[in-house]
């Protein structure tokens, strides 16, 4: 179940909130006689390589994933193979991409197509720029069955007297949307059935996973997201400092998880079953990944809104991201009585330097984040300035007070010590004392 009322505009987002992105299909594969590798390669057109058919055609889905990369012309082929080798994609470096685009053919390797008639052959990827196998993603291999030293890179233009190219449990057929299919699921299942079986006890049962120490000048603000989860209980963790297996240990062990949209929030895959779920965007966006992960499991989640992210314009997802303690999250919690002055002079002490920042940064703001932002720019702004305006009287009061002190000597409010009346009589101001 998701609920999406606290988001700003969900009308915004269309029938893409309710969408059913699980398909059942049967899935198999292609050989692609005499084919072609290209190495991972920056073009104007997006992500370069893949595979090549024995006419020169590129394969859309053999990129990074369909409707995101291209072929690219090359003055002749580095390598030729007597060989046939299975084709398992491009390999993207970001987290989310491992749990989603680097497997989606590994299905391929346990399936009795493989087993019977490939078993021997070579398994091939495309790495992508700055791509390794960190000890996560080593980790999750290894839980998932396979060993990262059996996958090899392709790194020359190579041409093979056939290419094995299995089907993806985890595709797009626009470049938008994601869906996944049994396939993909059983491969979580297997990662969540070993998480059970090697559980240890924490004491964390509400979990916020956070991005505060992974980003640079891509996010502000997310401190503030951090202070008020620990407030309502919530231990903060950073999970690049914990090896594969203790990040499954803890979100095997909680019932509330909550988290920022991206990488972290892509590890609600390893939750049991009815934990409750707070997603929080990063802008005017929802990435297909996520609605898609979300349908996976049956997991309670929650989207609230609580970025003002006016400059994540031309890609929103490259940011940068603007994170305050919003009306929502706070509603969420039943927490109206915290939205006073204070609060919103505090949470936006920092939005001038995202402003400026996200001015720099080249991107400006479009049309789309003012449409999604307006009303909610608006009424923030107001209440900034409602607030400073009570400050100005107030500190108007407290000079009048302070100037008429000399006059209000009798002047005492309940519940002053006997300390605080000697000390006021001391300094003759005992009104701008007990005013303050």
């Amino acid at each position: 179940m998701t609920n999406y009322d606290y988001l700003y505009k969900k009308e915004y987002y269309g029938e893409s909130l309710y969408k059913n992105y699980e398909v059942k299909k049967e899935l198999g594969y292609q050989v692609i006689k005499d084919g072609v590798i290209l190495p991972y390669k920056r073009t104007d057109k997006g992500p370069g390589g893949g595979v090549l058919d024995s006419s020169g055609k590129f394969i859309g889905s053999t990129s990074l994933h369909n409707c995101c990369g291209c072929g690219y012309d090359f003055p002749k082929i580095e390598k030729r193979m007597k060989s046939t080798v299975i084709y398992l994609g491009m390999f993207h470096p970001i987290w989310g991409h491992c749990l989603t685009d680097n497997i989606r053919r590994l299905w391929f390797l346990k399936s009795s197509f493989c087993i019977e008639k490939y078993s021997g052959c070579k398994q091939v990827f495309v790495p992508m720029e700055n791509f390794e196998f960190g000890d996560s993603n080593q980790r999750l291999l290894e839980i998932l069955g396979f060993h990262a030293d059996d996958f090899l890179p392709v790194t020359k233009i190579t041409q093979y007297d056939a290419i094995i190219l299995p089907d993806e449990c985890f595709f797009t057929p626009d470049g938008d949307s994601r869906y996944f299919t049994s396939e993909y699921r059983a491969m979580i299942d297997q990662v969540r059935a070993y998480a059970r079986e090697h559980v240890r006890l924490t004491p964390y049962k509400k979990i916020y996973f956070s991005y505060k120490n992974y980003t640079h000048f891509k996010q502000f603000g997310e401190e503030r997201l951090e202070q008020y989860f620990r407030s309502k209980g919530y231990q903060v963790i950073y999970p690049e400092r914990l090896p594969f297996e203790e990040q499954l240990n803890v979100l095997i062990n909680c019932d509330n998880f909550a988290s920022t949209i991206g990488s972290c929030s892509h590890n609600i895959l390893f939750l049991r079953d009815h934990a409750k779920v707070i997603l929080i965007p990063r802008a005017n966006y929802l990435t297909g990944y996520q609605l898609t992960l979300d349908q996976v499991h049956d997991l309670e989640i929650t989207y609230i809104d609580s970025t003002l992210s006016l400059f994540a314009a031309r890609f929103p997802w490259e940011g940068p991201f603007y994170y305050f303690v919003s009306g929502r999250l706070m509603d969420y919690f039943k927490d109206g009585a915290r939205k006073n002055g204070r609060y919103w002079t505090e949470s936006f002490k920092g939005f001038k330097r995202y402003a400026i920042h996200g001015l720099n940064y080249g991107r400006g703001a479009n049309a789309k984040a003012y449409e999604y932002y307006s009303e909610t720019a608006a009424a923030c702004l107001d209440a900034v300035s409602q607030a400073s305006r009570w400050t100005r009287v107030k500190r108007v009061m407290m000079k009048a007070i302070i100037f008429a002190g000399h006059k209000l000597e009798s002047f005492k409010l309940p519940g002053r010590t006997e300390s605080g009346k000697k000390q006021a009589a001391r300094s003759g101001t005992g009104g701008s004392r007990g005013s303050r």
